[in-house]
């Protein structure tokens, strides 16, 4: 890492506040596969189950515990530029669906153009597919690099915001989980309007667009 801070503590959990930039070790490191930064490469290691909610459809809960600042899941699809985002959002809006992740690095959509990129869930993903919106959500998103450098397309990773008890459902704010990092971009998952059913204390009722 060149003297620069790890991202994670000896046990492989993270320490970076949110809105700050994950860099891990890639090919040109000297390390090996065991490095103590190469954790969102070697992939989810929590065990998981996909279950049926009794009114948000599908939703993905933890089997084991799950301690604070540790890698969940990194949210995968397939990525899309922005004008066949523009045309795929339209239909998701109109069936009140939530697939599409923004990968905004740019002060605005009208800045970004099609230079801009979006993760599409739909139909190629893993089981972040299934993680149910909550205003008093368990999960953060960060934005990592490892290989891939271009500042456009980092992956979107999801780590446990506090310690997490088995059984219980995973969830992130889709609404205002916007990562910043030092290049002034941001990522955030794209809303339409509708219900929201987390059921938390501080529930906003209606997720907006």
């Amino acid at each position: 890492m060149g003297g620069a801070k790890m991202p994670y503590n000896m046990k492989e959990r993270l320490v970076l506040k949110p809105g700050f930039p994950i860099y891990e070790c890639n090919a040109r490191c000297s390390c090996g596969p065991d490095c103590g930064n190469r954790v969102i490469q070697r992939g989810p290691q929590i065990r998981t189950a996909i279950f049926k909610t009794p009114d948000k459809g599908w939703g993905l809960k933890t089997l084991e515990a799950i301690p604070r600042g540790t890698f969940v899941v990194e949210y995968v699809g397939e990525v899309i530029n922005f004008v066949e985002a523009e045309k795929r959002g339209s239909e998701y809006d109109a069936q009140g669906l939530t697939y599409l992740f923004d990968l905004d690095y740019s002060e605005t959509h009208e800045e970004a153009g099609e230079g801009m990129f979006t993760i599409d869930a739909a139909f190629y993903g893993n089981t972040s597919h299934f993680i149910n919106h909550s205003c008093e959500p368990n999960l953060v998103v960060y934005s990592c690099w490892i290989s891939n450098l271009d500042i456009r397309m980092p992956h979107i990773c999801l780590f446990a915001s506090r310690n997490i008890a088995p059984g219980e459902e995973l969830s992130f704010n889709y609404r205002i989980d916007r990562i910043p990092h030092n290049e002034g971009s941001t990522a955030s998952a794209r809303v339409v309007s509708v219900e929201c059913k987390c059921g938390a204390k501080t529930c906003m009722k209606q997720l907006h667009g």
